[in-house]
């Protein structure tokens, strides 16, 4: 007979149930019936086995992998350890795990009832996870809900390359008015100054270049030319417009302005300067956005035609919904309706006329241009939005056709089909791919050893601060047995070395074979300390024996001393 049990996945760990009857309460008014009294569940619905997360990274990961019904190590490693292998089938909530989990040989259950016994689980089985969770109560579960839902969330939105569009759209139309404003801000500057110095208009077109050297000159009469004009030439990098600027200087036809109207200018000069400024950082930031949104598409149509694009469809998604005739006409819709209004013909290009490409292409190829880039930017906006991984590798081989494309209408030779192009760009992305896999897997590993390591740190400083201290009695009883031991040593190695004579003599080979033995008590003696040898006098000036040292011992044949020894 098979048993049920059921995977119930929580903020805190894995959790398994074994469920009994499950065939005679499998239908969903039975298992309402049951998850509504708590001793009636608690009677079929059986705690088996917990796994809790260790980090709060480790259950974002088990978390984010579980929605995208991926089997992590820990949920295999969970089951192969307290899932029976034999007459088992276990019952999953989400079903795209369930169809991977089935793919290892598993048994997999998923119906109505089993949303049920979900339900019934929360319901009543919360308070005994939270125990199990490293004993936390009930509002520390809440708090590991509630954390690991903004984490999850968070990683979503980072992920998500659908959501960083917002960003785009704002940046765009805070160029565009930017833009609209820096140019009539630039004219004031210029009328306004123009007054005093009216030949430097037609010598500088920039109007930040303008604006800067209005501030550096001012009164082009009270200027230095002599002294200055090495600031002049730095400013404007390029010394004949700053010679020509001097020439002018010295023949204009401007008249005196008065000091306040010199400082309001110069206060003006400022402000266009820091909004050209942040025109430049708004552009930087643009061109990163679109890196992260839209790669391919920015590589193909620029970064601002892309995000007036974006802004214009309303999102990246809707973008990559239309077609290409629609991508083709965006932004003529006035002229659309009005060409079917009167039955004439419709526009051939909308906000993608700012492209290069057709801005390069002849009048007469300029609507194959349109449609050929509309085309391909229909298709980078579906793989930016939809794609796992984002890069421009597709984008690039795009660029590379659109401008084979171009040579091609104006006469030159025929280019690669698209096809072939795009299976290059589809085994690159794929090396890509593996490739960032592998990197972080490397992360991984590395990370999972820094942990392990700390960990061991840990317990060994742990260990030291819990490591109980010697006392001072015990320390002067053990250095009092190492100074005996050492006064008593070079007695005892004495004898040894007698014992080791007579021991020679009995069987000589084993002398020959270790000739180093008898010589290491030596060793030992001379390194004695001074006080060991004046006990070692003294006793022998009391017992009045006649002075032998080791080596004389050693010297003398070993029959006199057994004779010796005999006497005494």
């Amino acid at each position: 007979m098979t048993k049920t049990f059921f995977l119930f996945e929580t903020a805190a760990g894995y959790a398994l149930y074994e469920i009994d009857q499950w065939e005679q309460i499998g239908h969903v008014d039975a298992m309402e019936d049951v998850c509504c009294s708590e001793e009636r569940f608690r009677e079929t619905v059986k705690f088996k086995a917990f796994q809790p997360f260790g980090t709060a990274a480790e259950a974002l990961e088990n978390i984010s992998a579980v929605v995208e019904g991926e089997i992590t190590q820990m949920l295999s490693a969970f089951l192969k350890l307290n899932l029976p292998r034999k007459d088992a089938e276990l019952a999953v909530v989400d079903p795209v795990l369930g169809k991977n989990l089935s793919s290892k040989g598993i048994k997999v259950v998923y119906n109505a009832n089993v949303l049920e016994l979900m339900r019934g689980c929360r319901q009543h089985e919360m308070k005994n996870i939270a125990k199990l969770a490293s004993g936390a109560s009930a509002f520390e579960m809440n708090k590991f809900q509630v954390g690991l839902g903004h984490n999850f969330s968070r990683s979503k939105l980072q992920v998500d390359p659908r959501r960083h569009d917002k960003p785009v759209m704002n940046c765009v139309a805070i160029l565009d008015s930017l833009t609209k404003n820096l140019n009539s801000f630039a004219m004031r500057v210029r009328e306004w100054y123009g007054w005093h110095f009216p030949e430097l208009i037609k010598i500088v077109n920039d109007n930040k270049l303008y604006c800067k050297i209005v501030t550096l000159i001012q009164h082009k009469d009270k200027f230095d030319w002599s002294n200055r004009m090495d600031e002049l030439v730095a400013l404007i990098n390029n010394e004949e417009i700053a010679t020509t600027v001097k020439k002018a200087a010295n023949q204009s036809i401007g008249h005196e302005l008065a000091e306040p109207c010199m400082q309001n200018i110069l206060n003006f000069a400022n402000q266009v300067i820091k909004l050209e400024d942040m025109r430049d950082h708004l552009n930087e930031h643009l061109s990163n956005k679109l890196k992260v949104t839209a790669p391919n598409l920015s590589t193909v149509a620029g970064n601002m035609l892309t995000g007036r694009l974006i802004s214009h469809a309303g999102s990246l998604v809707n973008l990559a919904k239309m077609s290409a005739s629609s991508i083709q006409i965006l932004g003529a819709e006035k002229a659309l309706f009005r060409a079917l209004k009167t039955r004439s013909n419709t526009p051939k290009y909308g906000l993608i006329f700012q492209s290069n490409f057709i801005g390069k292409a002849s009048l007469k190829h300029k609507g194959r241009a349109a449609r050929y880039l509309a085309n391909k930017c229909a298709l980078a906006a579906r793989l930016d939005c939809f794609c796992d991984i984002n890069s421009d590798v597709y984008g690039k081989r795009m660029v590379e056709l659109l401008g084979k494309r171009m040579e091609y209408l104006a006469g030159g030779p025929a280019h690669e089909t698209s096809i072939e192009m795009m299976k290059a760009a589809a085994q690159e992305y794929n090396e890509l791919k593996v490739k960032i896999a592998k990197e972080k897997r490397k992360i991984g590993a590395e990370e999972k050893s820094e942990m392990l390591e700390d960990k061991t740190t840990k317990e060994g400083e742990d260990a030291a601060a819990h490591k109980p201290k010697k006392s001072k009695k015990q320390k002067t009883q053990i250095d009092l047995d190492t100074e005996v031991a050492t006064t008593e040593s070079p007695q005892k190695t004495v004898s040894h070395l007698e014992k080791s004579s007579k021991k020679s003599k009995k069987n000589p080979q084993r002398e020959s074979e270790q000739p180093e033995a008898a010589v290491e008590p030596l060793t030992d003696i001379s390194t004695d300390s001074n006080a060991a040898k004046k006990s070692k006098k003294e006793k022998k000036s009391k017992q009045q024996e006649p002075d032998t040292t080791p080596k004389a011992k050693e010297d003398k044949p070993p029959k006199d001393k057994s004779k010796k020894k005999t006497k005494t």
